[in-house]
């Protein structure tokens, strides 16, 4: 067990140093929002382009891994989304709660984790599983939430509606024209390589540290925490934590018999925590995020104690 806390250390050590530095106020209140944007709109995208546009397809052709991840991520999503609704919450509350449940930290959390456990053999599947959950499970979301908010518009102006919302995200952009990049005959002049190395090698740091910085500010808004809030973020957080893992478990094993090594990353990236985009969604839909941004801070909590017990058993 020493052996994985070691492994997770880097990396939670950095969502520490961005959580106590925002506590210390040595980083103002702005400061996530902005480290975010940088993460967001520039160093992530540079990271999944320079991986896609340096991959040949038959190493980005995993439709077992692709499978596995879509079913996973949607059965948790609608389970949830039932849950919710029986529960009285409107299809677009119950909307951004089942995304919170399902979406797995991959941009932030992700690569930096993954390149420490299965060293740069995980960049792919891990690129594969960014673009599913922020483009797939996302544009699922956006249907659900545009078809309670705006049921009377036309349906061909919902559907325009996810498109634009989808294909705007930057983190869709990157790894598809990397992709498109990847099938021409030309390589990379080394002048922009240089630049996207160095760029995208300020993802993980960066985004680990402007984690941090978000879960002490939703630390700090847990005084309007009320039993139902809280309980309600559990759930989500057991949901995440624990159901995705094992149904993604079941399926990469049992079903499809996937390659051992493929597998693992599969359920190492389905047993994540949740990121930060559900609350973004919430924000732009003006929903309530307070549910949103506890289950965050939860999950990424206790994440390193079911991290830590998934990797003890596996390594």
């Amino acid at each position: 067990m020493l052996n994985t806390f070691s492994i997770l250390f880097p990396v939670f050590a950095l969502i520490a140093a961005g959580f106590i530095s925002r506590r210390v106020n040595i980083m103002g209140p702005a400061a996530a929002g902005e480290l975010s944007r940088f993460v967001v709109w520039l160093a992530l995208p540079a990271l999944l382009f320079d991986i896609m546009a340096k991959s040949d397809w038959q190493t980005m052709f995993k439709p077992d891994f692709i499978l596995v991840y879509i079913i996973g991520s949607f059965a948790v999503f609608a389970v949830v989304v039932v849950w919710r609704l029986r529960q009285g919450c409107t299809l677009a509350d119950a909307s951004v709660d089942s995304v919170a449940a399902s979406y797995s930290n991959t941009g932030y959390i992700g690569f930096p984790l993954m390149l420490l456990i299965f060293g740069s053999v995980s960049e792919v599947p891990t690129a594969i599983a960014s673009v599913i959950v922020v483009s797939l499970l996302f544009g699922g979301a956006i249907v659900l939430i545009e078809s309670a908010l705006h049921a009377k518009l036309a349906w061909h102006l919902r559907l325009l509606n996810v498109l634009l919302a989808v294909f705007k995200n930057p983190l869709v952009i990157a790894p598809v024209l990397g992709a498109l990049f990847a099938i021409t005959p030309y390589s990379l002049p080394k002048s922009i390589d240089s630049f996207l190395t160095i760029l995208a090698g300020a993802a993980s740091p960066a985004a680990l540290v402007s984690l941090g910085l978000f879960l002490a500010d939703a630390r700090e808004n847990e005084k309007n925490n009320t039993p139902a809030v809280r309980n309600t973020a559990l759930g989500l957080s057991f949901a995440k934590l624990i159901l995705q893992p094992l149904l993604v478990a079941c399926l990469a094993l049992f079903v499809f018999e996937m390659q051992t090594d493929l597998a693992m990353m599969a359920i190492v990236l389905a047993a994540l925590p949740t990121g930060t985009g559900p609350y973004m969604l919430a924000e732009y839909y003006r929903r309530d995020g307070l549910i949103t941004a506890q289950t965050i801070l939860i999950s990424t909590v206790f994440s390193l104690m079911t991290l830590s017990v998934l990797l003890h058993f596996m390594l």
